[in-house]
């Protein structure tokens, strides 16, 4: 139970090796291209949303009347099914407990090595 109680030397501790209040640390060119990447990545993400996400006006058959369903309508169990039709949900589901195991240890791992104080700032 020693992880409990402090961490181990080796662990990795952040460390401050830049200030970042100053104008300098924003005013070059690594903090120009982060932001001019973060904005194209969320115009591209919001152009797709915008393209295949929206509403969509509801359909009209020959004799003009419009239609109840639109392509957009989502029924009740197709919120759990995959998206993909050649994808069968039991290799979806195998999948989903096989990342859940694998993240569950890197986190025992991790608290073992960094010690139980690297959950107290996601606790307070």
């Amino acid at each position: 139970m020693v992880f409990l109680i402090g961490s181990h030397k080796d662990s990795w501790q952040p460390i401050m090796t830049a200030k970042t209040n100053t104008h300098s640390y924003w005013l070059n060119w690594r903090a120009f291209l982060c932001s001019i990447w973060i904005l194209v990545s969320v115009m591209l993400s919001a152009l797709l949303v915008w393209k295949y996400e929206r509403l969509r006006k509801p359909a009209t058959n020959e004799s003009g009347e419009t239609q109840k369903e639109t392509s957009a309508t989502l029924y009740e169990d197709e919120t759990w099914r995959p998206c993909l039709k050649g994808i069968h949900p039991a290799w979806l589901m195998s999948f989903r407990v096989v990342a859940f195991i694998a993240l569950l240890v890197l986190l025992i791992f991790n608290s073992i090595v960094g010690g139980g104080n690297i959950f107290y700032y996601y606790t307070q």
